[in-house]
Parts: C-alpha cells; sequence; structure tokens
C-alpha cells in the first residue's frame, strides 16, 4: 500500500515536471505572440494535473480570454494571477468539472498549486522580458545612438558609459519589487561604481537576498529579461554585443556575517561597494 502511494506521488511530480518542461520549450521562443503563447498554454497545462481528462484552463490577460473547449467554472478552481512588473495583468484558471475525491478538503493537491503559481511567474516574467525589449528595440532604432550626434559610443574613454550604467542601474533599483524577490539591499561594484567602465564593460550589481527557491528563481529571470534588453541597447549605443550586460553577485546574511565571498566589499574602505537601494 504504500509503495503505492509513493509510487503515485513520484508519478504525479513526474507529471508536473514534464509540464515545466514543455512550458520552457515553449517559452524559449523570443517572439510569441499572446494567441500562440496563450492557446498553447491552455493545451499543455492539463497534463500537469492529477484528474488531467477532466481538467480545463482559463487565461484573462488583458481584456481576452482564452480558455479550453470544455471550460466551465465549478466549484473545483483554483487560479493564480499574471504580473507583469508589479503589475497584475491578467489570471490563470483551473477547473475540474466533477469531483473524484477531496485531498484535505479540495479536489488540487497542494502540489498543484505550487505548479500552477510557477507557470503564472514563468508566463509573466516572460511577457515581462519581450516587453523590456520590444521597448529598448524601439529606441535603438529612434536614433541608432545614443549620443545626440549620430555617431556610436565606442570611445573606450568616454565617461557617458559608466554613467549611463549608473543610470541603469538605478532604474532596475526603483523597479524592483524587494519584498516579492526577498532581497534586503542591492549594492553597485565593479567599473561602474568606480567610474570607469567602457563600451564592453558588464553592470556589475551585488544582491544581498534572503530570497526561498521559487524568490531567486523569479528574481533571476527577472534580472536577467532587464540584461538582456541592456545588452542589446548597448549594442546600439556602442556596436559591442554581448549576451547579458548585468554581471549577477548574489550574497546572504552568513555571506555578510563571515565577510567572504564579495560580502567583505560592504563598508569596506578601498572599493567599497555602493549601496543602491
Amino acid at each position: 500500500m504504500i509503495n503505492n502511494i509513493v509510487l503515485q506521488r513520484l508519478k504525479e511530480r513526474e507529471k508536473e515536471l514534464n509540464t515545466l518542461y514543455n512550458l520552457d520549450e515553449l517559452l524559449s521562443a523570443d517572439d510569441l505572440d499572446n494567441d500562440r503563447l496563450f492557446g498553447e498554454l491552455v493545451r499543455l497545462m492539463p497534463h500537469g494535473w492529477q484528474y488531467s481528462t477532466i481538467c480545463e484552463i482559463r487565461v484573462n490577460f488583458e481584456g481576452k480570454e482564452w480558455h479550453s473547449e470544455d471550460f466551465r467554472e465549478t466549484g473545483w478552481i483554483q487560479k493564480a494571477e499574471i504580473v507583469i512588473d508589479n503589475n497584475v495583468s491578467g489570471e490563470i484558471s483551473v477547473v475540474y468539472l466533477q469531483l473524484i475525491r477531496e485531498f484535505n478538503g479540495s479536489q488540487f493537491l497542494p502540489e498543484e498549486q505550487k505548479l500552477l503559481n510557477t507557470i503564472a511567474d514563468r508566463v509573466g516574467n516572460y511577457l515581462f522580458q519581450q516587453r523590456l525589449r520590444n521597448s529598448f528595440k524601439a529606441l535603438g532604432s529612434g536614433s541608432g545612438s545614443t549620443n545626440g550626434s549620430g555617431e556610436v559610443l565606442s570611445q573606450t574613454n568616454s565617461d557617458q558609459h559608466w554613467k549611463w550604467r549608473l543610470k541603469m542601474a538605478e532604474h532596475i533599483c526603483r523597479k524592483m519589487n524587494m519584498e516579492k524577490f526577498g532581497v534586503v539591499a542591492v549594492y553597485l561594484i565593479g567599473s561602474t561604481k568606480n567610474a570607469t567602465a567602457g563600451p564592453a564593460s558588464d553592470l556589475d550589481l551585488m544582491i544581498h537576498h534572503r530570497s526561498n527557491i521559487n524568490q531567486l528563481e523569479n528574481l533571476n529571470s527577472w534580472l536577467e529579461g532587464w540584461s538582456l534588453c541592456l545588452a542589446e541597447d548597448n549594442f546600439q549605443r556602442t556596436g559591442y554585443q554581448s549576451d547579458g550586460l548585468i554581471d549577477l553577485h548574489l550574497i546572504t546574511d552568513s555571506d555578510i556575517e563571515a565577510r567572504t565571498s564579495y560580502a567583505v566589499m560592504i563598508g569596506s574602505i578601498t572599493d567599497g561597494a555602493r549601496l543602491l537601494r
């Protein structure tokens, strides 16, 4: 009996992992429009739930709706919000069409709500990154450069490089939902802090966090969107191409207490980290 229960749980975890794998494969494309994104999401999600044959999906996003063929609201429903840049832009609903068996007062397994939350987070992060890319492309196509004279800023000794990076770092900090990501503080280090950044320099950020696994995954995904978009903007500005502009350094309470890793730079007299937020 115990072996059967363990086997069933393993099968459910396998279904959840396969669903997340298929979602990641879907989100690997940069140019998904909403119809394709949410249409595919409605199709693939039921396979991750315990009773997939009676599981139906609905996505509401910015005034539009996508749903599986037999979707209807029932007494067995769970929901998760789609959040983009700290704003609720939509919602994913999962329903069972009939009651088969309840587990602690719910037909849904606790892991299924976690799965739904993870899917909503990843979709929100994808759409956020997509919008960032489009915004930076629009800015880049408007001028082809950013020094106002039509010239590409490729000079290594121009102070525009570190000033632009500092401005972007401060903007990222203002936009960051620190409570959501479990962030305690954000510091600037490296060449931007030292006002020596060139056209090919990274933007070095050090983040003190107390994040759980899910928060840390969302933080990395959120910053990856900024990193890719800043890299594209930097390419438009300077002609230097990279896979991402942000070089992220994560530290914990333990690092600070033990003065290990990059944490030694906090409060250091020589080459100390600059607190941004």
